[in-house]
């Protein structure tokens, strides 16, 4: 096991490949890359298990032939499933067995399982974010938001190596926002490598990977699912976001966002309250979803700005619903000069819709 996850190491004599050229690899590349997770999690779930895993790269087709165990039985391997960033096996599995191995090259290696735990986040309006070192009064901040402005009522936060505080006092926090049901998963993998252009986020794999992980893994029978990161507010002027997407005919909501800033003059460090301003126009960011798992979409495969394979659905964004990104709400506010917080902005009328319910927030007013 890793953190919260039944994951596989590589042994340190195999190790996944780049598919990238050395030309757009920049210096530490390889050193960020993760060459040695073999899969993120095993997922046992209603008679298969699932291992959510990087890209095979070298080891596909020795994967595909590999021998698999569920304690002392053969596993029938069943599909492989290739994704932009992350692969999907699929193997049978009556029960659920205490270890999965794999005779792979001639290496054999061990891991526990995941049983999955869909139950406890049923009917629920649930988010998940991915941090690491973020303040932890932003995350408090980001969930009483989405409780208040849109009826949040459970949260996954994945922590990937946080060094500021321990698991233990990020979780104990985010009680503090009386949720029914939360969940923080110590996420010790490689977040992965920035490449030159074009290729500068083909070799991310854990972000998109652990997406998936909890789809398989926990959040089946939610009652809908929000993707939005911590420096992130969804703002509505009618119904909530989870709303939205259960009324959806796909039960799925695309939201528009833009960028937000401080205003003129402001000195960091920030917090969300402070991000009242935006470029005229606004300067939009990619797409967030929000999405109905038991609904039309709820078996494509989860991706940072909506389902994979689907690209005609980024086209369509719900028109009463949009996101703030927070420029300024970042770890790195010191390096900035302070003529990066933008002298040309003006009011925003969608901060002024979020400011309503942040200045209802302990410590936002």
């Amino acid at each position: 096991m890793s953190g919260d996850f039944a994951s596989l190491r590589l042994p340190a004599h195999m190790q996944r490949s780049s598919v990238l050229a050395a030309k757009y690899q920049p210096e530490g590349y390889l050193a960020a890359l993760d060459r040695e997770t073999l899969w993120y999690d095993a997922i046992w779930s209603e008679g298969r298990l699932f291992l959510v895993c990087p890209p095979l790269n070298n080891f596909r087709t020795a994967f595909r032939k590999a021998v698999f165990r569920g304690d002392d039985r053969v596993l029938k391997f069943r599909r492989l499933r290739r994704y932009a960033r992350h692969e999907v096996a699929e193997l049978d599995a009556p029960n659920c067995p205490a270890e999965i191995s794999v005779l792979l090259q001639g290496w054999t290696g061990t891991s526990g399982v995941s049983r999955a735990a869909h139950a406890e986040f049923a009917g629920l309006n649930t988010a998940f974010v991915m941090s690491r070192d973020n303040p932890i009064e932003w995350l408090v901040t980001h969930a009483r938001y989405h409780r208040d402005a849109h009826g949040l009522e459970a949260l996954i936060v994945m922590d990937n190596g946080s060094t500021a505080y321990g698991i233990a006092e990020l979780r104990a926090a985010l009680e503090g926002v009386g949720l029914s049901r939360l969940t923080v998963l110590d996420v010790p993998f490689k977040y992965g490598p920035v490449g030159r252009k074009p290729y500068r986020r083909t070799e991310k794999y854990m972000q998109t990977a652990l997406f998936n992980v909890l789809r398989l893994r926990f959040l089946g029978q939610a009652r809908a699912v929000l993707n939005c990161d911590v420096d992130e507010l969804i703002v509505t002027r009618g119904e909530s976001v989870f709303d939205a997407a259960c009324a959806a005919r796909l039960g799925f909501v695309q939201v528009a966002g833009h960028w937000v800033y401080p205003a003129p003059g402001a000195e960091g460090p920030f917090s969300h309250a402070d991000h009242s301003h935006t470029a005229a126009p606004p300067r939009p960011c990619p797409p967030k979803w929000c999405l109905v798992p038991s609904g039309r979409l709820g078996g494509f495969s989860w991706d940072v700005h909506g389902m994979e394979r689907l690209p005609f659905l980024r086209r369509r964004t719900h028109a009463d619903l949009s996101f703030l990104h927070c420029r300024s709400l970042t770890t790195g506010w010191k390096s900035l000069k302070r003529d990066q917080v933008p002298q040309d902005t003006v009011p925003d009328p969608e901060a002024a819709v979020a400011a309503e319910v942040l200045r209802g927030l302990p410590g936002q007013g």
